[in-house]
């Protein structure tokens, strides 16, 4: 599998550095009288829910905590810690909630709203920040802190021992609040807030993600399933089981939550057979400590992707999540294999996910009469060199011919069928396979399938037969596009590479696995997957903050390499090994020779070995290469 780009993990190797080193765990002293670290100015609290409020104070004393005109007593346990619970509050706000000791000392919690709480959790693509995502930019510039909707953001970080302290806090909607806020989260709520009952509930959004992490690490200690050792997942940064869990859910599980939005699954795509099992118990281990038995939880399929995990594709993951939900009461998958070319492990397309996870959550969780998924399947007959499917809901296509069924015989062997549709069915038949008996949708690393309901959401994948996973099959292949001038010609590569540059009929770009250029991060060359035509003889790969854009002109061509992040980026480009390279003046200027063929290039910062051309991009910075090509001979 490609590796993961650096852009999604900036906060997370943050918070990998502290893994170890610092540990907010214990309480502070318990003779100071506070609320629990959950509980901040400027939050959401769950409505039409009893609503439960803990603290800390000095032992033994009575705290007289008032939430709105409710008013509540308790007294301190020999522990310092103190618990209410005020009756449940319709949607509203905002009000003010005090704990006072009955001396001077008190604590005052301001502008508290009263909706609807939404925990997001799961690893990079659930991290994705807004600020990365397609409409995202937009979507920051237009927030403004009177919006009914609140964030936390939980830092990331791990612990041995279950903690109480989360160490942030809740905040308005502002340009800088939210470009960090997971996307997928966002865009959720942009769209719940459609329903007409909804747009007056306020709503709080707990991001509690962190890329490159395994499902084991998000479940409680002692409780994984009876399953053997070797598929077990692991995360990045040696992240152990139950330590995320224990750092970035157990704060969260003191108020009551309307539900949570899982989007993880690329970490454990090696080991698909017990995926199922992980989910299931994960999901009933925190309904248990949160003290929600029928806690809803929304599940983000994995998207199309090419690469691979141990050798399966991400489809068999996506049978385990869709079998998750099937045994879990009050689960549901939001089906995303379509919203994604498949050639980026972390799209940028996270607005339509968000659609469709309110679309879940308007049908099944609010109970809206909506059509809230797309079709699925029913049941599969075969008759005769035919094999006729029957789904939940009649089915159209999103264009004329109907794709994305295979069928195969008693051999296993899969063909890409032809299909009629009807009402709810679907009727199959593929040459070669004269008597079929089972019958695969959408399947594969990146699926090419068509079929939708009447509400436009796609048919979930699904297989009949019983074999064990395995991932050989033709892929399609990122688009490459070149340019032929007078005097050269260049052809972009897969993870949106410069792959070949060939002046004078000679070329100057090595071919090797790690050849061309590339942009290196700690987890392997970023992939600039998106490409886009700017003119003519313009054009540029990106991915969410950086970019090569090439102009190319007849004897010449510049190179702009921008680097929207935090963080320093290089350019590499490695050339052939029958190229000579002499290094000019300042170091920043090379002619690069090969049998008689020579060209310039200026920009680069230095040359690493014989054959590797380097370019430095500051954070928020541009450079440019300029390379020259002589008339050939």
């Amino acid at each position: 599998m490609r590796p993961h780009s650096l852009t999604y993990y900036c906060s997370t190797i943050i918070g990998a550095l502290i893994i170890g080193i610092v540990v907010l765990g214990g309480d502070s002293a318990a003779d100071e009288l506070r609320f629990a670290s959950a509980f901040t100015s400027s939050m959401v609290l769950q409505r039409d829910a009893p609503l439960v409020v803990t603290g800390r104070g000095p032992a033994n004393c009575e705290v007289e905590v008032t939430l709105g005109a409710q008013q509540v007593n308790s007294q301190v346990d020999a522990n310092g810690g103190w618990r209410v619970e005020f009756a449940p509050l319709p949607a509203g706000g905002p009000v003010t909630m005090t704990a006072s000791d009955g001396s001077d000392n008190s604590v005052i919690l301001e502008d508290i709203l009263i909706g609807d709480v939404w925990v997001f959790s799961g690893q990079s693509n659930m991290q994705m920040g807004l600020q990365e995502a397609d409409g995202g930019a937009e979507a920051i510039a237009a927030a403004t802190s009177d919006m009914p909707i609140r964030v936390l953001s939980v830092p990331k970080a791990t612990a041995k021992t279950p903690q109480s302290e989360i160490g942030a806090e809740w905040k308005h909607c502002t340009p800088q609040s939210l470009p960090k806020l997971s996307a997928v989260a966002w865009f959720f709520a942009h769209h719940l807030r459609q329903a007409p009952e909804l747009q007056a509930v306020p709503l709080g959004l707990v991001d509690s993600s962190f890329g490159g992490t395994a499902i084991e690490g998000w479940t409680p200690e002692g409780t994984l399933p009876n399953i053997d050792k070797s598929q077990l997942s692991g995360s990045l940064f040696g992240i152990q089981a139950a330590h995320l869990y224990n750092r970035m859910i157990v704060p969260l599980t003191v108020y009551k939550v309307k539900g949570v939005v899982w989007y993880q699954g690329e970490s454990n795509a090696g080991s698909p057979t017990v995926y199922a099992k992980l989910l299931q118990n994960m999901i009933a281990q925190w309904r248990r400590v949160w003290q929600q038995p029928e806690l809803p939880f929304l599940i983000v399929e994995l998207p199309a992707f090419e690469g691979r995990m141990k050798g399966l594709d991400f489809s068999w993951l996506r049978e385990a999540q869709a079998e998750a939900c099937r045994q879990t009461v009050n689960a549901w998958l939001a089906v995303t294999f379509d919203t994604t070319n498949g050639f980026d492990l972390h799209p940028r397309e996270k607005d339509e996910i968000g659609r469709r996870l309110a679309l879940l959550a308007r049908g099944e969780v609010y109970g809206e009469d909506i059509v809230a998924q797309g079709p699925k399947f029913e049941t599969a007959m075969a008759v005769n060199d035919q094999i006729v499917v029957t789904f939940d809901q009649t089915l159209e296509t999103s264009d004329a011919a109907v794709r994305g069924f295979a069928i195969a015989g008693t051999d296993g062997e899969y063909r890409y069928a032809d299909a009629t549709i009807e009402g709810r069915q679907a009727t199959l038949s593929a040459s070669g396979v004269p008597s079929p008996v089972s019958v695969r949708y959408a399947w594969g690393a990146m699926p090419v399938a068509n079929l939708i309901g009447v509400c436009g959401l796609p048919a979930a994948p699904f297989r009949t037969d019983d074999q064990p996973p395995q991932s050989h099959a033709f892929e399609p292949l990122p688009t490459f596009y070149r340019i032929e001038m007078q005097t050269y010609a260049l052809e972009t590569g897969r993870g949106g590479s410069v792959a070949s540059l060939i002046v004078g009929g000679k070329q100057f770009l090595s071919n090797e696995s790690d050849g061309g250029t590339s942009i290196p991060s700690m987890f392997g060359a970023r992939n600039l997957a998106y490409s886009h035509l700017i003119g003519p003889r313009r054009f540029s790969l990106a991915d969410s903050s950086a970019s090569l854009e090439l102009a190319c002109d007849d004897s010449a061509m510049t190179w702009i390499v921008t680097n929207g992040g935090n963080d320093p980026i290089e350019l590499h480009i490695s050339l052939a090994a029958a190229v000579e390279v002499e290094v000019r003046g300042d170091q920043t200027s090379a002619e690069l020779s090969r049998d008689g063929t020579k060209l310039t290039i200026d920009g680069i910062a230095r040359v690493d070995g014989d054959r590797k051309l380097v370019a430095n991009i500051p954070p928020h910075d541009t450079a440019q290469l300029h390379w020259t090509f002589s008339e050939p001979k």
